[in-house]
């Protein structure tokens, strides 16, 4: 309990009163009747000195809880003072407040009052009030979002899955045929369902990458690549698939080598491509073009096709951006694979451009990324080199549920000269690995009784058959699959359908 005595005590608590902005008040502490009151505690209140001086406080209803002033008046009674008590007081026109409060006895003339110091803190308190029901609303659609995110992965994986699972058996399906017929009729509609196949199978891998890439959950692996010969690999596959009949298409340049993820590489290419032979008319040309300049390589994709429009030139890579089409949508597209160039060629530290003199002038796109050093004593292919040796002949065991993708898989691998054994689920796949013994298991993700996952790390578990390679082939793409793949013991992680060129250097590589 403090103390004061002596002349002129009460002059200087009223020049306090006076000139403190908190809301002061002070009472008897025996019966509670208001001695004194500054400027801030009217203003405050409502109440005008004469309606509260010589009043019990109580009568003045300023206190919501009336056992917040018994607790009070108990705390101070014991000797204590009362330090940052928050309390809810009423004014005189019913208006609600929020204080900090805090309250002590002195001695005023012998009596024994109670000096109290109230803080409005209502402004603040609705202030932090609103700034926390803005963060739960934030956090509430921040987690409406991520549900959401989640939800919209997990459908695209599962559509990804469903959609190149009958692609991948098509595919099969279709170079079986065509390694068995020798009709040209049946071999020409077979090349026709063989390009819309691989077309189908594009716009798959666009609508699912894109997607990815514009969220950033694309990983690069990064790795020396010689761009030419990457190129030419790319137009041989269009050439096999018969894509360029109507075209001259010819690729000219310098051997270089740059820092890329070969399977996103060729996806920039295959677009850049596959969007010249798209606007260019039957008889046209496209000219592929290699080169270093300014210390950048640069690949260039010149066509005399349908050219750009200007308005649309600095749109081109846009998503979902297209040039005006007839009803019969002729060209096809989603929109996406320029776009979907784009954010790869960013994702390598590149620059993509586009250029054209106008409708009907042709157009061409030019990508730049940093240049490598070739490594001491790289060549190109040395011309009029011997032609590869054929592919070894490899045992392989086929582990795969759908029986149509199996019986596919199988025949494309027997006609090729391989031995071939099949399992449809995990148990019986893990039993063939221990009891054929293949060089090569290609084993799908999704099984019954033991999935993909679960039969690889088996397999890796067990010192007889550690040493197989095994390869997931898979309708599940994403990086996070591909991750989880490698993660529990397979080599490679393959998305279907599986180009037959690739099954075939699959097997002719060695281990």
């Amino acid at each position: 309990m403090q103390s004061e005595q002596g002349p002129g005590f009460g002059a200087k608590l009223r020049a306090v009163f006076g000139l403190s902005p908190t809301i002061l008040c002070l009472t008897g502490l025996e019966d509670g009747r208001v001695r004194d009151v500054n400027d801030s505690f009217l203003h405050t209140t409502g109440f005008s000195r004469e309606e509260v001086i010589g009043r019990p406080m109580a009568e003045l209803g300023l206190w919501l809880n009336p056992e917040d002033r018994a607790e009070g008046l108990r705390t101070l009674r014991d000797g204590r003072p009362i330090r940052g008590l928050e309390a809810r007081f009423r004014m005189k026109n019913g208006e609600q407040r929020v204080t900090v409060l805090a309250a002590d006895v002195v001695i005023i003339d012998g009596e024994a009052c109670i000096l109290t110091a109230l803080t409005d803190i209502t402004d603040r308190t609705r202030l932090e009030a609103e700034s926390r029901a803005r963060r739960d609303e934030a956090e509430a659609l921040a987690q409406s979002l991520r549900q959401a995110n989640r939800a919209k992965d997990e459908f695209l994986a599962m559509l990804g899955h469903e959609l190149r699972n009958p692609l991948g058996t098509l595919t099969n399906a279709v170079a079986v045929l065509d390694k068995m017929t020798g009709d040209e009729t049946t071999r020409h509609l077979l090349a026709i369902v063989s390009r819309q196949t691989g077309h189908l199978a594009r716009l798959v891998d666009d609508l699912l990458d894109v997607g990815r890439v514009t969220t950033g959950k694309i990983e690069l692996d990064v790795r020396p690549v010689e761009l030419r010969a990457l190129v030419e690999r790319c137009l041989d596959a269009l050439v096999q698939a018969g894509r360029t009949q109507r075209h001259t298409v010819t690729l000219q340049g310098v051997d270089l080598h740059v820092d890329a993820d070969v399977t996103r590489l060729e996806q920039i290419v295959n677009n850049l491509l596959d969007n010249a032979l798209k606007y260019t008319p039957a008889v046209g040309s496209v000219e592929v073009e290699t080169a270093v300049e300014e210390g950048q390589a640069v690949l260039r994709v010149r066509d005399t096709g349908n050219g750009i429009a200007a308005e649309l030139l600095n749109h081109v890579f846009d998503l979902f951006v297209q040039e005006p089409q007839a009803l019969d949508r002729s060209r096809g597209g989603l929109g996406i694979g320029l776009a979907l160039v784009k954010r790869l060629v960013d994702l390598h530290g590149g620059t993509v451009s586009a250029w054209s003199a106008g409708p009907g002038q042709g157009s061409e796109f030019t990508v730049r990324l940093p240049v490598r050093e070739q490594p001491a004593g790289a060549t190109g292919a040395a011309s009029g080199a011997a032609a590869p040796a054929p592919p070894p002949r490899r045992r392989v065991l086929v582990v795969e549920d759908s029986a149509d993708a199996r019986q596919s898989l199988q025949l494309l691998l027997e006609l090729a000269g391989h031995v071939v054994e099949t399992s449809e689920d995990g148990p019986s796949g893990l039993a063939k690995l221990d009891a054929f013994r293949p060089e090569v298991a290609l084993i799908d993700l999704g099984l019954p009784g033991i999935d993909g996952y679960t039969l690889a790390r088996m397999a890796r578990d067990n010192p007889e058959t550690r040493a197989i390679r095994l390869v997931a082939v898979t309708g599940y793409g994403q990086a996070e699959d591909r991750q989880r793949a490698l993660a529990a013991g397979f080599d490679l992680h393959v998305t279907k359908p599986v180009d037959v060129s690739m099954l075939e250097e699959l097997l002719g590589r060695p281990r």
